[in-house]
C-alpha cells in the first residue's frame, strides 16, 4: 500500500479473448546478466473486467547479448492488448535474426516500422479485408514501445542501446538514484483519441540512446503505469523499489512488488529489470 489505498473489490475477469492472465512474471540468470520481469493488470482494469493491456518479453541471445522489451497498449484500442503481445514478438524475433547473421549495429527506425506493419498485417486479418489499413491497426490495435539491447562489456560490465515510440520509457537506478535515458514525452504532432503516440504510427526520427552499465547499476524499463507513480524518483514509489531492485528479487518477487495499491494510480504496471552479473548473483531453483 502506498498513499491512500484503493477500496477493496472484487477483481472480474477479462471479457475480451484470447485467455490473458492477470499477472506474468519472469526471469533468468546467465553468465552475463540477471534479469526479472512481472507484468500486472491495473485496478480499473480487475474493476471492469477488461484485459491487462501491457505485455513484455525477455530473451538470452547464445552470444550473451539480453533482448528486453515493454509495451504498452492503448487504451481507446479495443484489441491493443494483442497489439502489445504482437510488437513484442516481432521485435524479439527481428533482433534474434539480425544477432544470428552477425549485425551489432540495427536499424532501429526499420525495426519499428516493422514492428508497426506486424500491427497491420494483424489488423488485416483480424478485420478479414485483406487488404492493409494502417488508420484501422491504430485505431484497433496501438501500442507503445521501449526496446533494449545489452551487451556483455567486460567483466561487471554491460552495454546497451535503447529505442521507443510512445511514452514508454527507461532508466538507470543506483543506490536510491533514478535516471531517466530518454526526455519527459511531450504532445505528439499527431494524436490518438487518449493523446498518446503509438505504433503503427512511427516518429520520422528514431534515435537509440546508448548507456554503459557496471555492477552496482540495474537498466529498468517500464510502463506508464509505473513512470506517473515513480515520478523523478525521490518519493516513496522510487525509494520502495530502489531499495528491493539493489539486487535480484526472487522470481515472484518483482510482481508482488510491483502490485501495490494506491488510489491515485489505476493502470497496468510493468517492469523489466537488468543486472549486469556478479559472482555471487542468486541461482533461481528450477
Amino acid at each position: 500500500m502506498i498513499g491512500r489505498p484503493t477500496e477493496p473489490f472484487p477483481a472480474r475477469g477479462p471479457s475480451a479473448g484470447p485467455y490473458r492472465p492477470d499477472l506474468v512474471a519472469d526471469g533468468w540468470s546467465s553468465d552475463h546478466f540477471d534479469v526479472r520481469c512481472a507484468s500486472v493488470r491495473g485496478a480499473s482494469h480487475r474493476y471492469l473486467g477488461e484485459p491487462r493491456q501491457d505485455e513484455c518479453a525477455v530473451v538470452p541471445h547464445p552470444g550473451g547479448a539480453v533482448i528486453a522489451v515493454v509495451a504498452d497498449g492503448v487504451s481507446g484500442a479495443p484489441l491493443s492488448h494483442l497489439g502489445a503481445t504482437m510488437v513484442c514478438r516481432t521485435v524479439v524475433d527481428y533482433l534474434s535474426r539480425a544477432l544470428d547473421d552477425g549485425v551489432t549495429e540495427f536499424d532501429w527506425p526499420d525495426l519499428m516500422r516493422c514492428a508497426g506493419w506486424s500491427l497491420v498485417e494483424y489488423a488485416a486479418r483480424q478485420l478479414g479485408t485483406g487488404e492493409p489499413d494502417p488508420q484501422a491497426a491504430e485505431r484497433l490495435l496501438a501500442t507503445t514501445v521501449v526496446v533494449a539491447y545489452v551487451r556483455p562489456d567486460g567483466p561487471g560490465r554491460a552495454r546497451g542501446w535503447l529505442a521507443r515510440v510512445g511514452d514508454s520509457t527507461a532508466w538507470t537506478v543506483r543506490g536510491a538514484r533514478w535516471t531517466p535515458l530518454f526526455p519527459t514525452v511531450g504532445p505528439p504532432a499527431e494524436l490518438l483519441p487518449d493523446g498518446v503516440s503509438a505504433l503503427p504510427r512511427v516518429p520520422t526520427a528514431i534515435v537509440p540512446v546508448e548507456v554503459e552499465l557496471t555492477v552496482g547499476d540495474v537498466l529498468v524499463l517500464g510502463t506508464d503505469g509505473f513512470a506517473d507513480p515513480l515520478g523523478d524518483g525521490t518519493g516513496t514509489v522510487g525509494e520502495l523499489f530502489a531499495t528491493h531492485l539493489a539486487h535480484p528479487p526472487a522470481l515472484p518477487g518483482l510482481a508482488w512488488l510491483l502490485d501495490f495499491t494506491w488510489e491515485a494510480h489505476d493502470d497496468d504496471r510493468t517492469v523489466l529489470a537488468v543486472w549486469p552479473a556478479t559472482a555471487d548473483s542468486p541461482t533461481i531453483e528450477p
